[in-house]
């Protein structure tokens, strides 16, 4: 494993990203200085792919070889702190200054690097350093419309280089964060828990009035500060301690948490993603605690992981950890792997070499683990809670599209929608007008009649129908088969015409149908419809005005 050299608690640490913030270094200047094509390279983790499309827009001395607006500094700094490739000491101290270069030296954020090797050697003001920290900005569409970005320090990850992550681990700008920064709402709230920051990542994106990151590592909380440099817009108060410790007694507006959620022995490996805590019980631990400090109509949007054996489906699982009273939960699996499947990936994701003795032997050992829990299968999504009066409802949902993109806002409209349909009885199902969702698609699915002998015995030519499905064509592509009778009562709606009721009325007069008999078989269905967004009554679209 490998040693972070880097002290984040060092103030060097937060001038660095200060320096870099006011020198406009992030996504634009990364681009300009990579093109796109070496940026996905660089995200992708070939830092040879990178290193050559950099090569193709540096150029000698004080000039950039034939590319519009990208200037030697900004080769420069991508070079040093997002390749981390070695550059030359003095000429990083003509961009940062020499003071603040001396300064991370002796924090051990650079390191200097032979020229004929890459290990490390005495600093020497002539020679070349390497960074041992990532600075890469981060920002998103839907919680930073204006195109800001926070700058995230880090130790640097193996995605560059070979190195494996040590125990006191902080990783920067990863896939968990930016999956569930997606999760989150874009509405702005009152008081934000950020439980487990890390880096800063999440506080440093989502808006609020108030944000609270906390994090048992030390190490972590520091580079968070130091991230925090960069932005002007986002206050937090950062809190060290153990999952809810730093918090006991207050109430959030919003809490999102990505946790160390690895299924597996209760070990204490690497902070960032080992939490000392047997089987699931990180993620439990996390959606009990977030549930109970949930303001009223509060909501919770959390990464998490769960176990599950034969005798007991994932639904059932989850749905455990929820109190009986309060709480509104849809649990949205977008993942459901074997047990070696999982420890595959995550011995991968450890740096482990899967063909080694001790890597053998950590596989072993893990699956030994899980089969003596009985594990058949381990399942990995998001639970959003929402506070409630009255009973919990749980809803458990496989999504497995490949990309949801943004899907916050279909969380908040879905609680939206729970909430209404919650209010509403049979009668009141009826008695509403409905809209038809806009890019709702209705298909008439039909199949070969070949092999599908009719009446006669003999196969029939072309084809016969076999299913009406709708589908939203949005985030996330709900989709359900429904018959004529229902296909006919959706195309009668209309916010501006007639009532649910009076709508199925039409229909069983004209088919001759019992009212009262259809009708009753009809609510379900349109709750379903309802809850998926897919038919929304007139109230919700009412209180959107």
């Amino acid at each position: 494993m490998t040693t972070p050299t880097a002290d984040p608690h060092s103030p060097s640490m937060g001038d660095l990203v200060r320096a870099l913030a006011a020198m406009d270094y992030g996504t634009p200047l990364l681009l300009r200085s990579l093109g796109r094509a070496g940026y996905a390279e660089a995200l992708a983790g070939n830092p040879g792919g990178a290193a050559w499309h950099l090569d193709q827009h540096s150029g000698p001395g004080d000039s950039a070889a034939g590319v519009t607006g990208v200037t030697a500094r900004e080769i420069l700094l991508t070079r040093a702190f997002f390749l981390r490739m070695p550059v030359l000491r003095a000429e990083l101290g003509e961009v940062l200054g020499t003071g603040l270069v001396d300064d991370l030296v002796a924090a051990g954020a650079l390191t200097a690097v032979a020229e004929e090797s890459d290990g490390p050697e005495e600093p020497d003001a002539a020679g070349s350093v390497r960074s041992q920290v990532d600075v890469r900005p981060v920002a998103h569409p839907v919680h930073r419309p204006d195109g800001g970005e926070a700058l995230v320090v880090s130790d640097p990850d193996s995605s560059l280089e070979d190195r494996s992550p040590g125990p006191d681990h902080v990783p920067g700008v990863g896939q968990a964060p930016l999956t569930l920064l997606n999760q989150v709402p874009s509405t702005r709230v009152g008081r934000l828990l950020d439980l487990g920051t890390g880096s800063g990542v999440l506080a440093l994106t989502v808006d609020a009035e108030h944000t609270v990151a906390t994090d048992i590592h030390d190490r972590a909380l520091d580079f968070a500060r130091a991230s925090h440099r960069s932005v002007t817009d986002r206050t937090v108060d950062w809190r060290a301690g153990s999952w809810f410790d730093p918090v006991d007694g207050e109430e959030f507006d919003r809490i999102i948490s990505n946790p160390p959620f690895v299924v597996g022995p209760a070990v204490d490996g690497q902070i960032y993603r080992d939490s000392g805590l047997g089987l699931d019980d990180a993620t439990r631990t996390v959606v009990q605690g977030a549930a109970e400090h949930l303001s009223p109509g509060g909501t919770a949007h959390l990464l998490g992981a769960w176990a599950t054996s034969l005798s007991e489906s994932a639904a059932s699982r989850v749905a455990g950890w929820i109190p009986a009273e309060g709480i509104r939960a849809w649990v949205v699996q977008r993942d459901e792997v074997s047990p070696s499947v999982y420890i595959r990936t995550w011995t991968t994701d450890a740096s482990i070499d899967l063909r080694t003795g001790p890597g053998q032997a950590r596989v072993r050992n893990w699956l030994d683990y899980l089969n003596d829990h009985d594990i058949a299968t381990i399942g990995m999504g998001y639970v959003h809670l929402q506070r409630i009066d009255g009973p919990s409802e749980v809803t458990f949902e496989v999504l497995d599209a490949p990309d949801l993109g943004h899907f916050g806002d279909e969380v908040a409209e879905y609680f939206t929608r729970a909430e209404w349909l919650a209010g509403q009885d049979a009668d009141d199902i009826l008695d509403t007008r409905y809209q038809l969702r806009p890019g709702l698609a209705r298909e008439y699915v039909e199949v070969s009649r070949a092999g599908q002998p009719e009446d006669s015995g003999l196969t029939e030519p072309g084809f016969r129908q076999q299913v009406i499905r709708l589908t939203r064509t949005d985030v996330p592509g709900f989709s359900h088969d429904i018959d004529d009778a229902l296909s006919s009562v959706i195309a009668g709606l209309s916010p501006l015409g007639l009532n649910l009721r009076d709508v199925a009325g039409l229909y069983c007069a004209v088919n001759d149908r019992d009212d009262e008999e259809f009708t009753q078989a009809l609510v379900p269905l349109v709750v379903d419809l309802v809850r998926h967004g897919m038919v929304l009554p007139v109230d919700i679209l009412e209180d959107r005005r």
